[in-house]
């Protein structure tokens, strides 16, 4: 797998910048920014569970089948966007997408039962899913010769949204969580908009004087050579193998730390600030590291660490250093692995088949997370979590197998 990985990394290095640097800037910086307020708005719940769950009535097995639910939609959008493409601008989609993610968030203020919080999660997690797969294909496109520093900076200013979601959901909570919900849509409104309004100098589309038929033809066509791709296959698989930790840790976290380990809403947030604080530092170190060394090797290296940080956080109890320490490292070890993985998505295949490699690499890497929330939900219901993130540490080992 190295080999091949190599050689198609040589050829991405003789590909040219697309545009200017101002206009590079722009895609880059526009990219970063909605991609932060997309997890800010996501990760906030993390802390608002610890009042919405006993005020709608649920417990963790709901909260697991609420968790499978986003991530089936957002998994499902996600494998789509590779035909998609061709007939709508890229800058376009992100634009849309992240206006339904607005206004799924902002109907989650007007709930009042777990089934309309379900549903609004799902409307929400559904115009999400444009982010991931559309976003690293734009910035991998203008930036061909160093995806990997390029999207470990993406992922560290998203999870700098994460960072900041915890501490302000705390802090907000001197109102009603309803209207949280209601004041962060505005911002992914606001930055679909913004996709609007630069879309003419970010966006430039190959196809637009081609057929349908046409179209839909090389989108079949680039599906079936990303298909074909044996480290795509590889890579899919890893993903979806090692644990789906993003989502468990959106879910569980929050309410175990609140529920087990007794802290105070207060604590809970910084104790969640501190992983988020190691999800910003982790991916521009290992993504700048991968540019310059073996990517595979960094990226067996991650889930090593990624098993013993989960193990670590499995019997970590409520002494507060031993607990941020834990999950500064368990941030910047399992946070990283996802930039990692779509530098070599990049690697992987030629430019024209981007947008499908990305796709199918979201949608399969990401069918996993289901099976993993109801999965940890279920365990923790009944074994407790040092069993369930017991289980959850070993699936990286797994990972490394599958490399």
């Amino acid at each position: 797998m190295a080999d091949g990985i190599d050689v198609v990394a040589r050829d991405a290095m003789v590909e040219e910048e697309v545009g200017s640097s101002i206009e590079r800037t722009s895609v880059l910086w526009l990219t970063n920014f909605s991609h932060a307020v997309n997890h800010f708005q996501n990760q906030m719940v993390a802390v608002l569970y610890v009042v919405i769950m006993p005020e709608l009535g649920f417990g963790y097995a709901e909260l697991g089948v609420l968790t499978a639910v986003m991530s089936i939609l957002s998994g499902a959008g996600q494998g789509l966007y590779g035909f998609a493409t061709p007939f709508i601008p890229r800058a376009w989609l992100l634009g849309i997408g992240n206006i339904v993610l607005g206004l799924g968030t902002l109907a989650t203020g007007w709930v009042g039962s777990f089934n309309g919080f379900l549903g609004t999660r799902a409307v929400a997690s559904a115009g999400a899913s444009a982010q991931h797969p559309v976003g690293s294909s734009l910035l991998v496109g203008y930036f061909p010769r160093k995806p990997g520093t390029v999207l470990a900076l993406n992922t560290s200013i998203s999870n700098i949204g994460s960072l900041l979601a915890p501490l302000v959901a705390a802090m907000l909570l001197i109102m009603d969580w309803r209207h949280i919900f209601m004041i962060v849509a505005s911002l992914s409104i606001a930055m679909g908009a913004a996709y609007f309004l630069f879309r003419k100098r970010v966006e430039a589309s190959p196809e637009l004087g081609r057929s349908r038929r046409a179209k839909l033809a090389r989108g079949k066509d680039s599906y079936l050579r990303v298909f074909r791709n044996r480290n795509m296959i590889i890579l899919v698989m890893m993903v979806g193998g090692a644990g789906r930790d993003m989502g468990v840790n959106l879910a569980y976290l929050g309410p175990h730390f609140k529920n087990d380990l007794a802290l105070t809403t207060t604590m809970v947030a910084v104790a969640l600030t501190a992983m988020q604080a190691g999800g910003v530092v982790g991916p521009i170190i290992l993504g700048w590291l991968s540019d310059r060394v073996s990517r595979k090797g960094v990226i067996q290296v991650s889930l090593l660490l990624s098993f013993l940080t989960t193990l670590w956080l499995g019997f970590q109890g409520a002494f507060l250093p031993g607990l941020l320490l834990n999950l500064l490292l368990y941030g910047m070890v399992t946070r990283s692995r996802m930039s990692l993985t779509q530098a070599m998505v990049a690697d992987s295949l030629p430019g024209a088949d981007r947008d499908a490699a990305f796709s199918v690499f979201f949608f399969l890497g990401f069918a996993s997370a289901p099976f993993w929330a109801l999965l940890v939900g279920f365990l923790m219901e009944g074994m407790g979590f040092t069993f369930a993130f017991s289980v959850l540490a070993l699936s990286y080992l797994l990972g490394m197998s599958l490399m």
